[in-house]
């Protein structure tokens, strides 16, 4: 059992088709869970299917009101609400650590073995052995959060850029790991999570996500319920283009080439993104 913390199940529409519940027994968590939707959500089938003590809801209005959804579509399906909800959720439960997990994950995966090679392994991954270390590095760098990676990063597998080593990039999305004391609002009504790592660290925030580990879901757009409607509506431009509304300095609209297809997709220019702490061996005893 992990004292102190709880995962939040963010969940729209999808009552009775919730693939991380079963993940979460699956990959050996112990710890206390619970589905957050908001207060126009259906709640009585939620509650049915998984009982009322696992069903938190929150009021959507008042969550709004400290937002900046980059628009005026008043769109409300969308998840940048939930996630900054559930700071608030947290400290009203007594939890100092949470999770935010999706509603559709499959599978974890620990991405490299004990001797620190690039090796996909499911079989033996417990998630309370990668949340444990998880929060007591969040607790010594000072972090603001910390996600597990996702399958997407580890295209090539050990010749790819995620796979060589084990390291962290400055980019946080779907498994945010938080403290509820140290909290920071998600920005804008579709590509919240890029949105809100980019723009978050050019303020001095540290967002970080490491390879250790990873969480895979269902691919974007194939998967009923959720937010699927607004992506197919909006498309992946419109996705794209908030993070650069939001960020205009450092981000642009790019290609990404696929197998079959192209699709836009943002591209962050993290030398002009970040501030850079420079060691001490830069400092200088001149007086010059």
């Amino acid at each position: 059992m992990i004292d102190d913390f709880c995962i939040f199940i963010l969940s729209h529409d999808r009552a009775g088709n919730i693939d991380t519940i079963d993940s979460l027994e699956r990959y050996g968590y112990s710890g206390d869970w619970y589905i957050v939707i908001h207060h126009e959500e259906d709640k009585r089938e939620y509650i049915e299917e998984y009982g009322e003590d696992k069903v938190i809801f929150y009021d959507h209005d008042e969550v709004a009101k400290e937002l900046d959804l980059a628009d005026n579509l008043a769109r409300r399906k969308t998840i940048t609400f939930s996630r900054y909800a559930c700071f608030k959720i947290a400290r009203d439960l007594g939890y100092t650590y949470f999770m935010e997990f999706d509603d559709d994950y499959h599978s974890f995966q620990w991405r490299f073995n004990k001797h620190f090679e690039y090796e996909d392994i499911s079989s033996s991954f417990k998630l309370d052995k990668y949340i444990k270390p998880a929060i007591e590095y969040l607790q010594t760098a000072g972090l603001d959060t910390i996600c597990m990676a996702q399958g997407g990063d580890f295209i090539g597998g050990s010749e790819g850029s995620f796979g060589q080593k084990v390291q962290t990039k400055r980019k946080a999305m779907n498994t945010f790991l938080c403290r509820s004391d140290k909290p920071f609002k998600f920005i804008g009504t579709m590509n919240e999570d890029v949105n809100t790592y980019v723009r978050k660290q050019q303020l001095g925030k540290l967002f970080l996500t490491v390879n250790v580990a990873s969480a895979q879901q269902a691919q974007t757009q194939s998967n009923d319920g959720g937010i699927t409607d607004l992506y197919l509506d909006m498309g992946t431009y419109v996705k794209s283009m908030y993070t650069v509304m939001v960020n205009p300095s450092c981000t642009t609209l790019n290609k990404l080439r696929g197998q079959t297809s192209e699709r836009i997709h943002h591209r962050i220019n993290w030398k002009s993104a970040v501030p850079k702490i420079l060691p001490e061996s830069a400092k200088t005893t001149s007086n010059e």
